[in-house]
């Protein structure tokens, strides 16, 4: 999936099975990795700095929609395993010592945030800022370098999403999301709903800083979505997970 990190992010997909993601580190040390219904582990990963490690990840879930991705700069591209699937994931670890954080997960479902630790945790420089090199939202283009239309404004406050418009025809749209909160960092994911109630996520605007926004421009073809926020505890500091907590709203392509 290709992503920047903080405002104005644009997601236009994830790397599906048996591609490897854009992260090098292949063929490094063996890491393995399961998704469960519970969750995942293990929550945490011991490395070195400069290390390449090889993330073994298998499905053992009831769940045909497990994703991973870094977070909070963490430069790892998102990836979706199916079920009773395993995929193997180059990661090379920064070369100083911190925290970086996996988010691995089903969308609107269970959250694991798993800590790869570098050198023991703490820092000996300062990371990179999480919105070092945003694009604004302004210059974001629809996939295929279109401008999207029709738009959908997309309101975010603690705990609710607020669509300007519940139905749009179907085609390239833009959201645009705006964090109306004062304190809290909020996302916006856009959900397919499929045939047996779960979900596919299309696209993401994440890690909106209060008072900030961004946009995202997808294709979408007709039927019923979901607007959402995918935090979870322990990403962007949040203490609950801000879907459980209501912030998701119905939306119709036609």
């Amino acid at each position: 999936m290709t992503r920047t990190s903080g405002l104005g992010l644009a997601v236009t997909g994830v790397v599906l099975l048996g591609v490897a993601c854009a992260s090098s580190g292949a063929g490094g040390r063996r890491i393995e990795i399961t998704q469960t219904d519970g969750g995942c582990s293990p929550a945490s990963i011991a490395a070195t700095p400069g290390e390449k490690l090889n993330l073994v990840v298998k499905n053992n879930s009831g769940s045909d929609a497990y994703e991973m991705e870094g977070i909070e700069g963490t430069n790892l591209e998102e990836v979706a395993v199916h079920k009773n699937k395993t995929l193997s994931v180059g990661y090379e670890v920064p070369s100083s010592n911190g925290v970086h954080k996996i988010k691995c997960y089903v969308p609107a479902g269970t959250s694991t945030i798993i800590e790869v630790v570098v050198g023991g945790g703490a820092v000996t420089e300062p990371p990179a800022s999480a919105t070092s090199g945003a694009t604004p939202a302004s210059e974001e283009t629809a996939r295929g370098g279109a401008v999207a239309d029709p738009s959908v404004a997309v309101t975010l406050v603690e705990y609710s999403v607020a669509a300007d418009k519940p139905t749009v025809k179907a085609g390239k749209i833009r959201f645009i999301a705006t964090n109306a909160s004062a304190t809290q960092v909020h996302e916006l994911a856009v959900l397919r709903v499929k045939a047996d109630g779960s979900f596919d996520n299309l696209g993401e605007i994440e890690g909106i800083d209060p008072g900030a926004g961004g946009s995202v421009d997808l294709d979408l073809t007709p039927g019923a979505y979901v607007l959402a926020c995918l935090i979870a505890p322990g990403e962007a500091g949040s203490t609950v997970d801000h879907y459980q907590q209501g912030m998701h709203t119905p939306f119709t392509v036609e």
